[in-house]
């Protein structure tokens, strides 16, 4: 009698034992698919003749962009896992600023092969320590295809560029966008700091009207939106400019709650004018007295930056007045023309100005103006990108591909490394696992052989792009590295397979190719290792 409840009870754990094995399974797949889902709508922008994508916000506004980093972080995701692909291809923009499409495909060719390994029974963590193990030989491996950058050869950086600008919308103007780029960053190169660049140094200001080709790169500050006031006939240009930052307003002081003031007699609204006429000419004077002869003034959202009084008094001491300063641009002002901001009229003292050799409205091609702040301290290494565009969709594409081009340059002031594009690193790497694939053995051999497949996902995806028969592209490009010509790749210029594709100037920083092995790799692992999805009450 006491044998049936028992074999009861082992059915039932065995039941229990297949349920929990059966939605583990379902997890990790649902996770695989979302993840996957995301990498192929991106699949298709890699590469210089990668498609772009329209986007439209609730709000209606529309972007048209083929940046990998861009489109994702357009895209409303609910997916946990598939927000994963959008933090590691944001976070491949952080660290080298090119190819965040490149990261998410090659992430989504990873978890494809992770989906036929796991039906052949091997366990998540095996797979993913073969990856570890695979990652660590490609890193090794990648080496073998470095070149030595020096930072004084501008053609070979600008080559590096002009590689990363051929897949964006500004591609033909790269002629013009690459040289400007390593001029800018080589400009602020810290030599206590060589290995790194600060960015933030670099501003890049939008103003729309005129092409691409009118952009240029200013020693200096321009704003696009500011302009030197006019009213009272204020100056249009000084020389030899005395710049204060003011963080108050040159208007009367208001309450700070909501009044009014009834007024029955003539004498006391006369008496209230002279008042604020006081308190200006008091204001003005005190500027007079620490030598400014520039004011940017800090916009406000509690009264007017100015008012007429204050705008005649200054004009007639020969004081240029810039008001609505955006709060953002306070610390790079301060940092380029080195100032100290001013928040009370009883701190503007003449150690807290900053110097520039003029301040003046310019006109541009097309008749709009711009103030232009040039011949700032030496010491201070700031510099401005003017961008120009005919209409706002390739202004801002335009802004994002100097981004791009602009961390090209500091990921080679990094690294100090430069190896071949066009698919030539993936398929070097994807050999040279698979014959390290053949001296293991087991379910290691198997993962091994699995990442260096998916490492083939880049160049058949650049031949699908460019309209050629990709399995034909990737397997002759296999043929030409396995007879030891390990710098051949795909040449998109005639859409054919060149033996040396650093002959066509196609090359890239080897820091963009280590991290996005790296940062996909770590992904797809974590991925693997999650079983079970639990929803929090909190």
């Amino acid at each position: 009698m006491s044998q049936a409840p028992q074999a009861g009870q082992q059915q039932a754990q065995k039941s229990n034992t297949f349920n929990k094995s059966e939605k583990t399974k379902d997890i990790r797949l649902t996770n695989i698919q979302a993840a996957k889902a995301v990498s192929d709508a991106v699949r298709t922008s890699l590469g210089p003749r990668g498609m772009d994508k329209m986007i439209q916000d609730a709000k209606g506004q529309v972007l048209i962009t083929n940046d990998g980093a861009t489109i994702l972080k357009q895209m409303d995701l609910v997916h946990p896992t598939a927000k994963m692909l959008v933090e590691i291809s944001n976070a491949q923009d952080v660290e080298a600023g090119d190819g965040t499409t490149s990261v998410v495909v090659f992430a989504g060719a990873l978890l494809k092969s992770c989906e036929v390994l796991l039906e052949k029974g091997i366990h998540p963590t095996t797979i993913s320590e073969g990856f570890q193990f695979a990652l660590e030989y490609a890193l090794t491996a990648l080496e073998e295809l470095k070149k030595p950058v020096d930072l004084e050869n501008k053609q070979q950086l600008i080559e590096c560029v002009q590689t990363a600008l051929s897949s964006k919308v500004v591609s033909s103007n790269s002629a013009q966008l690459a040289p400007l780029a390593v001029d800018a960053v080589l400009r602020i190169v810290d030599p206590e700091r060589p290995n790194n660049v600060d960015l933030k140094d670099i501003k890049i200001v939008k103003k729309l009207g005129g092409t691409i080709d009118d952009t240029e790169l200013v020693e200096g500050i321009v704003f696009s939106n500011q302009k030197a006031s006019q009213a009272a006939g204020g100056p249009q240009q000084v020389k030899n400019a005395k710049v204060a930052l003011l963080q108050f307003c040159l208007s009367a002081p208001k309450t700070d709650v909501e009044n009014s003031i009834a007024i029955k007699d003539y004498t006391e609204m006369d008496k209230i004018l002279k008042e604020e006429r006081k308190y200006i000419i008091d204001l003005v004077k005190k500027i007079v007295a620490s030598g400014a002869n520039v004011l940017l003034i800090q916009k406000s959202i509690l009264r007017d930056a100015v008012n007429d009084l204050s705008l005649h008094f200054l004009a007639k001491k020969g004081i240029m007045v810039v008001k609505d300063i955006e709060r953002e641009d306070v610390e790079f002002i301060a940092k380029t023309l080195c100032l100290v901001p001013v928040a009370h009229i009883d701190q503007l003292t003449p150690e807290k100005l900053g110097t520039a050799g003029l301040v003046e409205t310019v006109h541009l091609n097309d008749e709009s103006k711009v103030l232009r702040i040039t011949g700032v301290p030496a010491q201070s290494k700031a510099l401005t990108i003017l961008v120009r565009g005919s209409n706002q969709l390739v202004l801002d594409e335009a802004d994002r591909s100097i981004h791009d081009a602009l961390c090209v340059v500091r990921s080679l002031v990094k690294s100090k490394g430069l190896i071949p594009g066009g698919g030539a690193p993936e398929i070097h790497l994807s050999l040279r696992l698979t014959q390290m694939a053949n001296t293991l053995t087991g379910a290691k051999s198997m993962c091994v052989r699995a990442f260096a497949d998916a490492l083939e996902v880049i160049p058949y995806t650049l031949a699908e792009n460019a309209g050629l028969n990709p399995i034909n592209v990737v397997t002759e490009l296999r043929n030409r590295h396995l007879k030891s010509q390990k710098f051949a790749g795909i040449g998109m210029k005639k859409n054919n397979i060149v033996d040396d594709i650093t002959t066509e100037q196609v090359v890239q920083p080897i820091l963009v190719t280590r991290s996005a092995l790296s940062l996909a790799t770590e992904c797809v692992r974590m991925i693997l290792k999650i079983d079970d999805l639990v929803i929090s009450a909190r």
